[in-house]
């Protein structure tokens, strides 16, 4: 995809700059009087509380991005104090911006259609043909409706004598608007008063018209459209941005593997049967979209995409192949291109740009390179590729001349730019920083809507880059309105009410990954109950050297590593070394994501899934999630306190994870909607809390102590299921095995009981998407039938007594049973639920490169 970190990356030279605040003669500009004010008024001690709750807000919504190629994830840099435009102003901006995308619009349908401006030499054929943005498969390939280019993006800069000129513009899949939109609610919470009285125009009116645009370019008679966005996937570099996209907008995020080609169409492999797609939002370069037309190694792409879209069965945005229009030296000719196709002069004029392909250009620019910025005319993805020409030695320049003699016609030179600066809050306090806004614009009928302001990025210095993953920051953009701004919200449009819905779809793989969510939540509350509690009994027997303290912690030791199946921790070879002084594997449990069974590794896959179906999760819920990444972090012994003891596990770190774990069932429990994927997220609580408790159960009951250590061992047993207190109630004795059993086995009422969480599972089994029906059992439900008849008729105190050679053997067969039944379970889960799809393999050896990010 074209990304807000690297395509807005316009080098800028150190020169004199514009002030956005100040004019010339010192005095204040219009509009900014009330920020101004703000400012003065604050200390250094507020302008840093001010940065830090700017931090905390976007922490807590997990406002994050991805730096290019290297998968690192990065905490989104807001600062406080927003860019300001005024309203007069920002209509000559508006109108500016809405003629480029509509010239643009007129180029684009021209290349994939007649083509008359390179048959009348308005556009050198070579600078078209030799782009790969240039697809020759989609000739002839037409969007529904009178704008072939739906969004567009520009990149302002206010130059030293205050013109705002266009650095580069984005028709790719311009990112960076839900970033804005992010930005404006972070913004207008720290400086609500200030926010309120600027009148500010809203943001709402643009994704409304973003909304409207997609239900507009659906094909054929579509009325209301199945509309999914189209990602690369969790690990993306603007992931977030998809996830916010998809939730505001109600789309069904989806990756290339979640839809397919069938019979000249799209269809989305959702839950019970494949979905016709009518409209794709796709966030991946259009080269990567179809393995079968365009690049045969992609493998986040649709095989088949492209014939769909020449079938006229699915409306593709951005254009497939709009990705030319993103060639610099287009900008060198896009004066000419205004009066020839809209008999006007460009109203917001483009840096300086020559195009190296034709000689004259190229003579008057190498005459003097170091006065020049080169890039070449194809983008690399997640690179900058300008050359400074300034910052170029003798033989650096030499090598560019050879270079660009090699190939002219790929190289453009642009005049340096020296953006205005802005005041931003500093770590000591106020300072200017160069800014570029990146302002964007989706078709609206017949023509375009602009979004009011945008997304500013902020040189973290005075460099030449500005560029968030080289430590650039952005502003919230701040267009002035009058003192009536409307109050609208994404979905209002003043109209009619839309007709009813159809049911809402999900991705096969979105529902796996709310299954194993609630999968790895179970399991991460189930370690954390044992560690928290093999702590709790070495601090109680903190002093003894033997008897039945030291048996219990034996033998929850030596279960920790049975549950967790972290072998050969305390059961296998080494074990004595270990148990002897366990800390060092108690920790690793704890904090070792890197191995499978841990603590960690747990909650890293939990907040992996969490990742992928972030578009169906609240906001609360995310509020929880990043507690949780907060408290788990507090657990790594890189971050412990000075006061504790190498290699120690302390209490409060588990009850830090489970308060953070718990949250995240209380908001499952109480705020999500009661459908297919609750159930299946359900689903898996169920199956892994079953298993969880089966592990214990064999573990810790199966083996007969002396009456003593059985009664810690079965006490610790119910403070880690959390039934200690119905235990005492109910009973009123020391805890033995056969009354445990009936606890955790068949007590029906019992949410930790094994009885309780088959008869939920069996619920939501026959809630899933594809049940036969009433009076019918599917393959799924019948591991859980056969394990819920034989807990019914289970004698525990049979169970319990029977033993020999210090085991109890036939509830050790009896609990191995019933856990390959619920093993069973999930695995027919997994088998009639979700897609699993085999390998796909490239058509050519080469498989570099991948997502322009």
């Amino acid at each position: 995809m074209t990304s807000v970190l690297d395509g807005a990356a316009e080098p800028v030279i150190p020169t004199d700059a514009a002030n956005e605040m100040t004019a010339p003669d010192g005095s204040i500009r219009p509009g900014w009087e009330g920020l101004h004010r703000a400012v003065e008024a604050m200390d250094l001690r507020q302008q840093r509380r001010l940065r830090r709750e700017v931090a905390r807000l976007l922490e807590d919504d997990g406002v994050t991005y991805h730096v290019p190629g290297t998968g690192k994830r990065l905490a989104w840099q807001l600062d406080p104090l927003p860019l300001i435009i005024s309203g007069e102003e920002w209509a000559g901006i508006e109108a500016g911006i809405v003629q480029r995308a509509e010239l643009l619009n007129l180029v684009l349908a021209d290349l994939y259609g007649p083509r008359t401006l390179l048959t009348r030499g308005l556009l050198p054929a070579r600078l078209v043909h030799d782009h790969p943005g240039f697809l020759r498969a989609l000739h002839g390939v037409h969007l529904h409706g009178p704008q072939q280019l739906f969004t567009y993006a520009a990149d302002l800069a206010r130059m030293p004598d205050g013109a705002m000129v266009v650095l580069g513009e984005r028709t790719q899949a311009p990112s960076g608007a839900a970033y804005a939109l992010q930005n404006r609610i972070v913004t207008s919470r720290v400086m609500g008063q200030l926010h309120r009285t600027s009148h500010v125009q809203r943001l709402a009116p643009y994704f409304r018209a973003l909304r409207r645009g997609l239900q507009q370019v659906a094909p054929g008679d579509v009325t209301l459209p199945r509309t999914v966005l189209l990602s690369p996937g969790s690990r993306n570099e603007t992931a977030f941005e998809h996830a916010l996209l998809a939730a505001r907008l109600g789309l069904s995020l989806v990756e290339g593997s979640d839809l397919q080609v069938r019979d000249g169409r799209v269809w989305l492999r959702s839950l019970g049967h494949p979905e016709p797609v009518d409209v794709i939002v796709r966030r991946i370069d259009e080269e990567w979209c179809d393995p079968l037309e365009l690049r045969p190694d992609s493998l986040i792409g649709v095989p088949g995409l492209v014939n769909a879209v020449r079938n006229g069965t699915v409306a593709v945005v951005n254009t497939l192949g709009s990705g030319v229009l993103e060639n610099p030296a287009l900008q060198a000719f896009l004066p000419g291109l205004a009066q020839h196709l809209l008999g006007q002069s460009l109203r917001l004029p483009s840096v300086h740009t020559v195009w190296l392909g034709e000689e004259e250009g190229r003579r008057e620019v190498m005459a003097a390179p170091r006065e020049w910025l080169f890039k070449p005319t194809a983008r690399t993805a997640g690179h900058d590729n300008t050359i400074v020409g300034a910052g170029l030695d003798d033989r650096e320049v030499l090598a560019l001349r050879a270079r660009v003699a090699a190939a002219p016609h790929r190289w453009v030179a642009q005049e340096p730019a020296s953006p205005a600066r802005s005041p931003s809050i500093g770590t000591d306090g106020i300072v200017d920083r160069r800014t570029v806004l990146r302002t964007f614009a989706v078709a609206d009928g017949s023509s375009y809507t602009v979004m009011p302001g945008g997304l500013t990025r902020v040189a973290p210095d005075d460099g030449i880059i500005i560029a968030n993953h080289q430590g650039a920051w952005s502003k919230d953009t701040w267009v002035l309105g009058d003192a009536h701004q409307p109050v609208t919200g994404f979905w209002s449009d003043g109209g009619a009410d839309d007709p009813v819905v159809p049911d809402a779809t999900m991705p096969s793989r979105a529902a796996e990954n709310l299954y194993w969510l609630g999968r790895y939540a179970e399991r991460a509350e189930g370690v954390a109950r044992l560690l928290r509690e093999i702590e709790a009994r070495r601090t109680e027997f903190h002093e003894a050297t033997s008897g039945p303290g030291v048996a219990c912690i034996t033998a929850l030791l030596q279960a920790v590593t049975q549950v967790t199946t972290t072998y050969p921790g305390f059961v296998g070879p080494g074990a004595d070394r270990r148990l002897a002084s366990p800390q060092a594997e108690l920790t690793s449990l704890a904090s070792d994501e890197r191995r499978p069974g841990t603590l960690a590794h747990a909650i890293r896959n939990l907040l992996d899934s969490v990742d992928v179906v972030r578009d169906q999760l609240s906001g609360d819920t995310w509020l929880v999630v990043v507690d949780l990444q907060r408290r788990l972090a507090r657990t790594d012994p890189a971050n412990r306190m000075p006061t504790a003891e190498p290699g120690e596990l302390r209490l409060d770190d588990m009850a830090r994870v489970l308060h953070g774990l718990l949250s995240i069932q209380g908001l499952a429990a109480e705020n999500m909607i009661r459908d297919a994927g609750w159930r299946f997220m359900d689903a898996g609580r169920r199956i892994e809390r079953g298993l969880q408790i089966l592990a214990l159960l064999r573990a810790t009951t199966t083996h007969v102590r002396e009456e003593a250590a059985d009664g810690l061992v079965a006490e610790s047993v119910l403070r880690v299921a959390e039934s200690i207190i119905t235990y005492r109630r109910r009973y009123r004795s020391t805890a033995r095995v056969s009354t445990l059993l009936d606890l955790l086995l068949v007590d029906p009422d019992n949410p930790r009981s094994l009885t309780y969480q088959f008869d939920r599972l069996a619920e939501d089994l026959t809630m899933l998407p594809g049940h036969p029906g009433a009076g019918r059992v599917s393959a799924t439900e019948r591991p859980v039938l056969e394990a819920s008849t034989a807990l019914r008729v289970a004698d525990t105190d049979h169970l319990a007594s029977d033993q020999s050679d210090q085991v109890r053997g036939e509830l050790d067969d009896f609990l191995s049973h019933l856990y390959g039944l619920m093993s069973r379970a999930g695995e027919e889960v997994r088998r009639a639920h979700f897609t699993h799809l085999a390998p796909q393999r490239t058509m050519r050896a080469d498989t570099s490169g991948g997502v322009r990010s």
